[in-house]
């Protein structure tokens, strides 16, 4: 008798994939002798191997009727089962074929929600131009959330608004923006052509929260000139911002990039603050040739733009 194979768990798998796939002949093909010639093997090989399995499995599959196999209700029941398989094993088959061919390549990609309106839209706009047929999944993310979406190759490479600390993830900025004011084009300040963040002050202010990153960024800013700026509402990203000023509930500072395309006023600051825009992805694992090649292309952006960081150089393939 053939050993059964024991999986890791400790159970025994006694219906193994060569079984499923002599069962599913039969099963499509109603007959030992057309399941045979649809696996090019011989006529006793499969009926062998279906009495075996019949043995393993301690009940019958097929009934011989009048010459006839007639499926039993276990085998019916088996067969849906086997059939999901078996598709599955196919689509395993096109991805291997793929790989081989060079047509299956996905990047899949996270970024903070203050990248998500410009520069992670352009660059990913550009990359397709190039790469027509690289499969792009993308999502934005909390930037505390990005070393365990990294680290467990949920994503295969972050870009954050501020550079992300962790033991086991290489962050490199490559890209400077900065803080800006918006608000309302009929607003009391909208004619200044910059402001301090003094001059916030007695104005309905909206801010991030403090325990975030841009808010820590802000607070820290504003601490060190002896200020006290109150906000009426604290928010999570800059698009939450953008719909309360909005609203009329205020004046904002958010980031260059969401103000670019949020339809308000837009003001800058004399006192400038500044964030760095990162790559992070993991110290364990080389990048991809595909997350190399949007790397390349929002580095490219940065230095169109003025606001490449000294320094950067791409990682080597």
């Amino acid at each position: 008798m053939i050993p059964a194979q024991e999986n890791p768990d400790g159970t025994t798998m006694v219906f193994k994939l060569r079984h499923m796939e002599v069962f599913r002949a039969v099963m499509l093909t109603g007959s030992i002798s057309a399941a045979a010639k649809m696996l090019y093997v011989s006529q006793p090989a499969v009926s062998k191997l279906i009495g075996y399995i019949e043995g393993r499995l301690a009940y019958r599959l097929f009934e011989r009727i009048n010459n006839r196999l007639v499926p039993t209700a276990e085998a019916q029941v088996l067969y849906r089962e086997v059939e999901r398989v078996y598709q599955a094993a196919l689509q395993v088959n096109v991805c291997a074929h793929s790989l081989a061919t060079g047509t299956h390549r996905t990047l899949r990609i996270s970024c903070s929600a203050s990248l998500s309106t410009v520069v992670i839209p352009a660059a990913l706009a550009q990359l397709k131009r190039e790469a027509p047929s690289l499969q792009i999944e993308w999502q934005t993310s909390l930037m505390h959330a990005m070393p365990n979406q990294i680290l467990s190759k949920t994503v295969d490479l972050s870009v954050a608004a501020l550079p992300v600390i962790h033991d086991h993830l290489h962050s490199q900025a490559f890209m400077r923006g900065r803080m800006v004011v918006v608000m309302p084009a009929d607003h009391a300040l909208a004619q200044a052509p910059s402001l301090t963040l003094k001059q916030l002050q007695g104005h309905a202010l909206l801010l991030f929260r403090p325990d975030m990153p841009f808010g820590q960024l802000l607070a820290g800013h504003i601490e060190r000139r002896g200020l006290q700026l109150d906000s009426l509402l604290s928010f999570t990203n800059a698009n939450e911002a953008v719909a309360l000023v909005k609203q009329g509930m205020g004046i904002s500072v958010i980031d260059e990039f969401v103000a670019q395309d949020s339809g308000l006023h837009v003001v800058p600051l004399v006192d400038e603050i500044h964030f760095d825009i990162s790559f992070v992805h993991s110290r364990f694992e080389p990048l991809s040739q595909s997350a190399l090649h949007l790397m390349r292309v929002l580095h490219g952006q940065a230095l169109k733009l003025g606001r490449g960081i000294e320094g950067f150089t791409l990682p080597l393939a």
